[in-house]
């Protein structure tokens, strides 16, 4: 008998996400190209649990400690291996059969990962010219959706979303409003306020996702958070695996949680490293775009080739940045994540010999 794999056509037909560390690993290259934290985060482990024990199932004490900070229920949180994995359960959880989700583009790319792993009408809306997000748009766009995905500080873009553009999209829509603020803890510092601010106030059709990746440096301890009303929450802990998030895991986060000073300090260490990068980039004759996270978006000059500087960049001097090719009429672009001094001091010298 011949065995045939049964495969959904969906997953047979699957391109997978394509990350960062999917492209190029090892010790020799200096990642600028993953929009991970510039300082690694350095969490006191001392107080592990037995190993020979499976971990706390919902990650109460983590709950307990985010839940504080912004004055909300443990009932208003889930815990998760990131946020990647909110986002497949809220694909699988409330997208219903027939419907489908609705994304900004240029964005983030595992919400239409997720979206085709679990068979689901992806839409996207186009940013304007200005990467800003009409609000009209993405509710047209959302007549047939359950879920929308929404980012802000955006990915690849750097801006964030007005509150009003916001509240509009949330009182439009009438299934799950799903804003990423990975990059949040940087806007935080601008002064940019965060839709969890809403959660609060009892909007229940949002659910705002954070991460340890970024500004906490922990991206290696994959780790995420949600917060929403209680029946959103409860839904996704009902269908989480019931130990999604390892001891070790839940023991670092803690720890980085309970030392937000030294996060805090770290942010404002990125940022003016972020403002010195991008002037010497404009002193280069490179044109650079506004932003609120911990990278930035750069355009070279008509007469040099971002994919030729992409490519020496690597095979010379060992530097990786994020090519970006989603972003409309903006050609010849780079993402740049903010390194720590000596990489970025690296960079620059690397860039002038090239432009």
């Amino acid at each position: 008998m011949t065995f045939i794999l049964p495969i959904r056509q969906n997953i047979a037909s699957l391109e997978s996400y394509s990350s960062a560390r999917s492209i190029l690993k090892g010790d020799q290259w200096t990642f600028l190209d993953a929009n991970e934290g510039a300082f690694p985060g350095s969490p006191n482990l001392s107080g592990l649990p037995p190993l020979n024990r499976y971990p706390d199932p919902t990650s109460d004490a983590l709950r307990d400690a985010i839940a504080g900070f912004y004055s909300v229920r443990r009932e208003n949180l889930c815990i998760a291996s990131g946020s990647d994995e909110i986002i497949d359960l809220c694909t699988r959880a409330f997208v219903r059969p027939g419907r489908g989700v609705v994304a900004m583009k240029p964005s983030y790319g595992m919400y239409a990962v997720s979206a085709r792993i679990n068979d689901v009408p992806f839409t996207t809306v186009e940013l304007q010219e200005d990467f800003r997000l009409d609000p009209d748009a993405v509710l047209r766009a959302s007549e047939g959706a359950d879920v929308i995905f929404l980012c802000s500080p955006n990915n690849p873009t750097g801006l964030t979303i007005d509150r009003p553009v916001i509240e509009k999209i949330l009182q439009g829509f009438t299934g799950v409003v799903v804003m990423d603020e990975a990059y949040g803890e940087f806007s935080d510092a601008a002064g940019v306020p965060s839709s969890i601010e809403l959660v609060r106030s009892g909007v229940p059709n949002l659910l705002v996702m954070r991460t340890f990746s970024k500004a906490f440096g922990a991206a290696a301890i994959r780790v995420g958070y949600g917060i929403a009303s209680p029946s959103i929450i409860d839904v996704l802990l009902r269908m989480k695996p019931p130990y999604n998030v390892n001891a070790l895991s839940q023991s670092a986060a803690l720890s980085l949680w309970n030392d937000r000073a030294s996060m805090e300090r770290r942010v404002q260490d990125i940022l003016s490293e972020r403002g010195r990068l991008m002037s010497a980039f404009e002193r280069r004759g490179c044109r650079v775009f506004p932003t609120t996270a911990n990278f930035f978006l750069t355009q070279f000059p008509p007469t040099v080739s971002s994919d030729e500087i992409y490519a020496s960049l690597r095979d010379q001097y060992k530097i990786v940045l994020r090519k970006r090719s989603d972003l409309g009429q903006l050609k010849n672009v780079l993402r740049v994540t903010v390194g720590n001094p000596k990489e970025n001091d690296f960079l620059l010298s690397s860039l002038s010999s090239l432009l």
